[in-house]
């Protein structure tokens, strides 16, 4: 069994906090002006997308959350208790969809995606418990997590742990991503800590390489961030279970790209995921070797110009299956080719139709037959008449 490298926060408060205290809170979010998530909630909240947390579960009664969280759903051997035991899930759902509380809501944690709902997807207790009192996560424990959020119909997906790759794992990304879900993960932490690379590694994932203040990697890592997408991953404020606040590192950046996602499937709902990432992956502003590398991954997420630009898509239908403006018009205007004319079938009766027709047709031939009798016979009587006047 693998250990899953958990974020630790540094618990500010497990109890509710003053008002005063939580425009602090709010003032910390320093990730909110470096992602622009005022100017992209003008285009959208993420109203209407439900986001999937696997992980151990949500604090829903957190005043900053309960407008937010659904009903938890539970794998196999899961506790069934609500919560959030170590405040992981809470953590993360805090930076999806934090509403804040308070006049105005400007008191306590802003989601990036404040609109959007929250799926909690509790995993079950591990077979062997760590001895160290970190929780742990088997591959096969985390796919469970994610089948149960496709069969939910989630359409972003969030891991926040990482773990040695399986098969059943990797098959319950495939069928996720069948589903059109996209599936974020973490991909780091803090420097020097280990850090499995799966499900990040999988081809399709996307990898949420955490920042620094001033927009560099933190920590690097073996997934090879094929689709790595670079966010704030230094000194993150957010909820905490029990009602209060933490500040976490690199693994809560699992949590801002999720959001990120969730705001671009708002804002294009009729988008496929491989459009929702093309969008992403087109806006992302380059750093490090050019190109998608391995430290940096495929850029840092700009997210505004996601939302915005005018981008053509990746994977347009085929002509042949959607035609084009003027072909459909000429479509329209262009003559019938020539042909036989085929008489339409008016059923069983249809022939009762004709009878107009045919009586018409009938009395027109009667009245011409009796003009021509009456003509012949006007023209035998004046021959008739000619003859005695000759003899």
């Amino acid at each position: 069994m693998k250990k899953a490298a958990l974020v630790v926060g540094v618990v500010l408060a497990l109890v509710p906090v003053s008002p005063a205290f939580a425009d602090g809170i709010r003032d910390d979010q320093w990730h909110l002006q470096y992602l622009r998530v005022s100017e992209a909630n003008e285009k959208t909240r993420g109203e209407g997308v439900t986001v999937a947390i696997v992980d151990n579960g949500v604090d829903r009664n957190h005043i900053d959350l309960t407008a937010s969280v659904l009903p938890a759903i539970y794998t196999n051997g899961s506790l069934t208790a609500p919560g959030d035991p170590d405040g992981h899930g809470t953590a993360l759902a805090g930076l999806i969809a934090g509403q804040g509380h308070g006049a105005n809501r400007q008191n306590g944690v802003l989601g990036i995606a404040p609109g959007a709902d929250i799926l909690p997807v509790v995993l079950g207790s591990p077979a062997t418990p760590d001895p160290t009192g970190v929780r742990t996560v088997t591959p096969d424990q985390l796919a469970e997590g994610i089948e149960l959020a496709t069969v939910r119909g989630a359409k972003v997906i969030v891991v926040g742990y990482s773990v040695g790759g399986s098969e059943r794992l990797a098959q319950a990304v495939r069928e996720a991503q069948a589903a059109d879900a996209i599936i974020v993960a973490a991909d780091g932490n803090r420097a020097g800590e280990a850090f499995e690379p799966y499900p990040a590694a999988y081809d399709g994932v996307l990898a949420a390489v955490p920042l620094s203040h001033a927009g560099d990697v933190l920590v690097t890592s073996d997934s090879g961030r094929r689709l790595g997408f670079g966010v704030p991953g230094e000194e993150i404020m957010t909820t905490n279970t029990g009602g209060g606040y933490r500040v976490d590192a690199g693994s809560a950046a699992a949590g801002e790209l999720a959001a990120v996602v969730a705001l671009v499937r708002a804002a294009y709902p009729k988008l496929p995921a491989d459009e929702i990432v093309n969008r992403l992956s087109v806006t992302a502003v380059d750093a490090g070797a050019k190109g998608v590398d391995p430290e940096f991954g495929v850029g840092r997420v700009d997210l505004v110009p996601a939302l915005t630009r005018v981008i053509p898509l990746a994977h347009p239908p085929a002509p042949s299956a959607v035609p084009s403006p003027s072909a459909a018009a000429s479509a329209t205007v262009a003559p019938p080719a020539a042909g036989p004319v085929v008489a339409r079938s008016r059923g069983r009766l249809g022939w009762l139709l004709s009878l107009p027709l045919v009586a018409f047709i009938g009395v027109l031939l009667w009245y011409a037959l009796r003009a021509e009798h009456r003509l012949r016979r006007s023209e035998s009587t004046v021959a008739s008449g000619e003859q005695r006047a000759t003899g």
